[in-house]
């Protein structure tokens, strides 16, 4: 083999490693199975009632791919209940909000530059006096199939959040 083909070689095999530990890094097989959620707690908002109100609120935003994995689905889930479960009257009053994006959806685009999301993930913004505050909870995915872990991850940065403001 020469010079050029040693190097073409190489190159195509980092690609190949590359992309398979990336797809393989999100399939994991894990199912969130909390206890039943009440059906009042499902509503979700997507705006706070009346921000002009409001010195300030938490949102809480999950970013994820068209196509996904059990992993990706699992910390959607997981997100959800936590909220839904401990965070029903700030979801109601419009303290915090919980958004679901597609990072492949153009119509996100704007919420992908303002979080720098590139691939799932977890944001809490803290928005006060109208300036954001975001924090990427990275600590779940560390979390996958251990739902108390996973839930006082979530948990613990809303909270933080929520007394800031």
């Amino acid at each position: 083999m020469n010079l050029l083909s040693k190097a073409l070689f190489f190159i195509i095999s980092a690609l190949i490693i590359l992309s398979a530990s990336t797809l393989g890094a999100c399939t994991d097989s894990t199912d969130f199975d909390p206890p039943s959620v009440p059906p009042e707690a499902t509503q979700e908002h997507t705006t706070p009632q009346s921000p002009s109100d409001m010195t300030g609120w938490v949102e809480v935003v999950y970013f994820h791919r068209t196509n996904r994995c059990s992993s990706c689905i699992y910390a959607e889930e997981g997100t959800r209940y936590t909220i839904q479960t401990y965070f029903g009257d700030e979801l109601a009053r419009g303290k915090l909000v919980f958004k679901v994006l597609d990072l492949q959806e153009e119509a996100n685009a704007a919420y992908i530059r303002k979080y720098e999301a590139h691939t799932s993930s977890l944001f809490i913004n803290e928005v006060k006096d109208g300036t954001d505050h975001i924090e990427e909870v990275a600590d779940i995915w560390t979390k996958l199939g251990r739902d108390e872990a996973f839930i006082e991850v979530v948990k613990s940065a809303i909270e933080k959040h929520l007394g800031n403001i």
